[in-house]
């Protein structure tokens, strides 16, 4: 009999412990963010490569992220545009860019490199599509120079 009541208290407690995930508890409104569909900073940076020794017989080979983007860059919300300025002497066929945001995605448009990606940014502006949570977008121009 004991046997029998543990049986069915275990049951029950799994039939509860399950059915509990069946729902979601709480449902994600993405339209409570508002419109994110801003980028707020754009830095330029290059891979450098490194070698280390670290004990090993043979050097350790491996690539450093170093920024080349001028101390400023201008963001201008009302336009939609980012103007960034790299270094002097900066190759812009080996450069990536990174964006600082809140928005849900950014996407590249019309061939603009991928964020995060060295690529070649020596074509002048690029445009990359801007997703805000609440389903705003938004379409940046990204203007990139080298110092003189």
């Amino acid at each position: 009999m004991k046997h029998k009541k543990i049986l069915y208290a275990l049951t029950l407690f799994v039939l509860v412990a399950f059915s509990s995930c069946m729902k979601p508890r709480v449902e994600l409104n993405d339209g409570a963010w508002g419109d994110n569909a801003y980028i707020t900073g754009a830095n330029l940076f290059t891979l450098v490569e490194v070698k280390n020794q670290l004990g090993y017989n043979e050097p350790v080979t491996g690539y450093q992220d170093v920024g080349v983007t001028v101390s400023s860059n201008v963001v201008d919300k009302s336009k939609a545009s980012v103007t960034i300025v790299a270094v002097k002497g900066t190759d812009l066929t080996k450069i990536g860019i990174r964006f600082t945001h809140s928005a849900k995605k950014i996407e590249p448009l019309n061939g603009a490199p991928v964020a995060g990606v060295i690529s070649d940014f020596s074509k002048g502006s690029f445009v990359y599509r801007v997703y805000s949570a609440d389903g705003t977008t938004r379409d940046w121009t990204i203007y990139i120079s080298v110092a003189p």
